[in-house]
Formats: structure tokens, C-alpha cells, sequence
């Protein structure tokens, strides 16, 4: 059930008189949300139960939502919140002050809702946990750092988000994805509204912000409703291509397996796969089983493919699997990266289940490096083949050791490349040159050393 249609836009004096004479009624302690009570009654709101319920209804939530946890993200004086309760879910409900009208209704309800007052840059899955389902209603606009309070949720969700938003017109542009931004009061002459993106602009900065799946549902007097999904579809029973081989997924400023948290950084994926004309709405990278949008895919040789993608938020330090697959194939193999912490240090991690027996260390290659543009390998790198069952090995499995009396010592493998048939490449960025016959070996986790192996140079 729609509200009465009325012509929203920033600097429009009808509609700000309107959202003024709306924020006076909520002043004055006039509920927004409507609240029906067990006995029938209902504590009244500027927004009928009737609205409310065709708001929620643009989602298909389930209406038995036993076993599940759910945040209301900008919960206000909670009717979606205790709505959610209703239908069995667990439900902590989130805002950035602390409201009676919540508190009063949670208690004439006999709600056992779990109340927080925390602005959304304060969430975090260390904080309150993950959740299956996150409303994220009315609070976009709000935020004067929107893509960051997506990512929040993308951060606190293991299945579906549920976006609303005050959204402008679209425009007839090359570019629909569009957003005004509101320094002072030009929207509704409030000052805690900060942005009104187009719907398209809505939709791509959902997708930006790391969600697999984004449906917009509904556009009714410029409010959009969109599910956001972190799953991508299951693959096709009966795949009509192979599986891709996936190689690595590395940095794509340290070219390293390696990420940090506090910066904005890249995982490249470089895999193999006989399909031709792939793009980045056929391939669909998966980090921890989760869907991750690709923003670029190109080739990299004769069947040699990179797909680019943005680093998931919130992952947690310590070891994180990347697999992808195409529109036509299932999935491919796994291979690892490593989350640092906030200070950037690797923390350790168990190793995996190698057997015991040494791999097969088959050459051991330096390679001086091809560009003294970057100093991250200026020294060059060590390349390291070897042959092992291994159904995936991460940088932090593998130790490397110069012989002594080299004037080395342990050294870090920085990428892992599954080159498919038993076989995986090693790469060392060095920071010192390593001598041609330098002798090296290697071992995984805590299995036995293979023999040293002397070092080839390759100019």
C-alpha cells in the first residue's frame, strides 16, 4: 500500500515542508512507525500497519523465519523489527540514538528484541555477529559515506540484504548511474540527509559494495526497494563447458597473496578455460563460498584468462579460499589468500594436512626482474616447481630454505600457483639477489625437507 503519491526533490519547498511538518510530529514524540498491539490496539504512527506491511512485502521475506538471525539496521521506533520477531526470526535491531518509543513498545509487545544504539560505521561482524537477513531501510541517505554503510552490511550478512532508499529520477544519459549530493539542508531541509542516488546509481553501488545479486524490486514516489544476495546461482546441473582452472589469486599492487584490511585493493584471478569471449557477467568469483561481482575480465594468453575483483569486506585475519566458475561450467579448484591484521602482520594459522613424505622439489629458477619501475621485487624472484597431491596450498604452507652456506636463510613464498596435474609454481619476491647455484629446498607445513636443489638462473 503506497503512500499518496507527492513530487520528491531536493530544494522543492512543497516537499520540504512536508518532511518538516513530519520531523515536528516525530519531535514531539509522535511515532513514524504505527505499532499494533496483542490486544488489538494500535499505538499510531505517521505510517499505517497497512503501509508498513506493503513496504515488507516488496521482498518475499519468508513469512516463518524460525532459526534465523536478523539486524535492523535504523530500526526507529521498530515495527520491522518486532515484525521480524513475529515471524520466529532472532532479531537485534540497531540505531543511531535510543528511542522510548522502541523501548516502550518493545515492552507493552513483551519483545525480547535485542536493542543497540550504534551509528553504522560502529558495526561490525566482531561486534554483533553475521546474520541471514539485514534490513537496511531509510538509512542510505543518511549516511554522508553511503558505499561504506553498504559494505557494512555485505560485512554483517551471510544471505540476503534488504535495501530501501530515497532514490531521484533517472536520466536519459549514457550513464544512468547517477547521485546528488546534499552539503547543507537541500533535501527536506534536513541536515543529516546527504545523498539521493538514481536507481541505477542505487543498484551499482550495492554491486560495488560486494553483493553477487542485486534485484531492484520497486520504485513508488521516489523510494526503491532491492534485495542484495551474497550467493551467486548454483552452477547448471549438466555443465555444457569444463570446469576453469584457477591458478592464483594475488594483489594487484604487491602482486603478492597477500591483503590488507585498511586498504583499497584488488584480488586478481588468473585461471585457464577453453571458452571464448568471457566477460565479467559470465565469470562469478567466489571468496569463502560467497559471491564477489567481477569488474574486469580479460585474456591472458591462449586460453589464459585474469578476472579482477574487489577485496571482500570485513574477511577476518588468516586464510581465505578464492574459486570461481563461468555462466556454463562448475567450480574450479580452490586456491588461497591471506587476510593481515590491522597492523599488517600475517597471524599464524594451523597448516594444512600435507602428507609426510617431501614433494618433489622439480627446479628451483631466478629470475631477475623485468621492471624497475616497482620495487617490490627489484631484486627479482626465486621460482620454485614442485610436484605434490595437494588439493590446496596456501603461502603460509610452504618454507623455504637457502642452503647456509649461501649467507641465506628462510625465505616467505609470496604466491602459490596451481598449474593444474599435481603441479604448483612457488614465487619468492626477493630483496636480495640470489647467486646462480644458490642451494635451495623446501618443504609443506611440517613434512619432511626435500633435497636442496641448486638454483638456474633465467636473465
Amino acid at each position: 500500500m503506497p503512500e499518496e503519491t507527492v513530487r520528491v526533490a531536493a530544494g522543492d519547498a512543497g516537499f520540504e515542508k512536508r518532511i518538516q511538518d513530519m520531523a515536528a510530529s516525530v519531535a514531539a514524540r509522535f511515532r513514524y512507525h504505527s505499532i499494533e498491539l496483542p490486544d488489538g490496539s494500535v499505538l499510531p504512527g505517521l505510517q499505517s500497519p497497512d503501509q508498513l506491511r506493503w513496504r515488507l512485502s516488496l521482498f518475499d521475506l519468508d513469512e516463518d523465519l524460525r532459526g534465523k538471525r536478523v539486524l535492523d539496521i535504523g530500526a526507529w521506533d521498530g515495527w520491522f523489527s518486532f515484525e521480524c520477531e513475529r515471524r520466529g526470526a532472532d532479531v537485534v535491531a540497531v540505531d543511531c540514538v535510543e528511542l522510548d518509543t522502541f523501548l516502550e513498545a518493545r515492552q507493552l509487545l513483551g519483545s525480547k528484541v535485542d536493542y543497540r544504539t550504534l551509528d553504522v560505521t560502529e558495526l561490525s561482524a566482531e561486534r554483533l555477529g553475521k546474520f541471514d537477513i539485514v534490513l537496511f531501510f531509510g538509512v542510505l541517505y543518511h549516511l554522508r559515506h553511503p558505499l561504506l554503510g553498504l559494505e557494512k552490511a555485505v560485512e554483517l550478512s551471510t544471505d540476503r540484504v534488504l535495501v530501501e532508499s530515497f532514490v531521484i529520477g533517472s536520466e536519459e544519459r549514457a550513464i544512468p548511474a547517477v547521485m546528488e549530493f546534499y552539503a547543507r539542508t537541500e533535501l527536506g531541509g534536513q541536515i543529516d540527509n546527504w545523498c539521493g542516488p538514481s536507481p541505477e546509481c542505487l543498484v551499482s553501488l550495492c554491486q560495488s559494495a560486494g553483493f553477487a545479486q542485486v534485484e531492484l524490486r520497486n520504485i513508488t514516489n521516489q523510494r526503491a526497494s532491492a534485495i542484495c544476495r551474497r550467493h551467486w546461482p548454483e552452477p547448471p546441473q549438466h555443465p555444457a563447458a569444463p570446469a576453469p582452472h584457477l591458478h592464483s589469486a594475488t594483489n594487484n599492487r604487491t602482486y603478492v597473496a597477500r591483503f590488507h584490511p585498511n586498504k583499497e585493493e584488488y584480488i586478481c584471478c588468473f585461471f585457464k578455460s577453453p571458452e571464448p569471449d568471457l566477460t565479467a557477467d559470465s565469470v562469478f568469483i567466489e571468496v569463502d563460498g560467497f559471491g564477489v561481482p567481477g569488474l574486469v575480465v580479460s585474456p591472458n594468453g591462449p586460453e589464459a584468462w585474469q578476472a579482477s575483483c574487489l577485496r571482500p569486506p570485513g574477511l577476518a585475519p588468516g586464510r581465505h579460499q578464492v574459486r570461481l566458475r563461468t555462466a556454463n561450467s562448475s567450480r574450479s579448484n580452490v586456491v588461497e589468500f591471506v587476510m593481515l591484521d590491522a597492523a599488517g602482520n600475517e597471524v599464524p594459522t594451523p597448516p594444512g594436512d600435507f602428507p609426510p613424505a617431501p614433494p618433489e622439489l622439480c627446479s628451483a629458477e631466478f629470475h631477475p626482474s623485468g621492471d624497475l619501475r616497482l620495487a617490490v621485487n627489484r631484486a627479482g624472484s626465486l621460482i620454485c616447481y614442485l610436484r605434490s597431491p595437494a588439493a590446496s596450498i596456501g603461502t603460509s604452507d610452504v618454507h623455504i630454505e637457502a642452503h647456509p652456506e649461501a649467507g641465506a636463510t628462510a625465505l616467505r613464498a609470496d604466491i602459490v600457483s596451481s598449474l593444474g596435474d599435481g603441479v604448483w609454481q612457488v614465487n619468492t619476491l626477493l630483496h636480495v639477489p640470489l647467486a646462480a647455484g644458490t642451494p635451495i629446498r623446501l618443504r609443506l607445513g611440517e613434512g619432511s625437507w626435500t633435497s636442496f636443489r641448486e638454483t638456474e638462473y633465467r636473465g
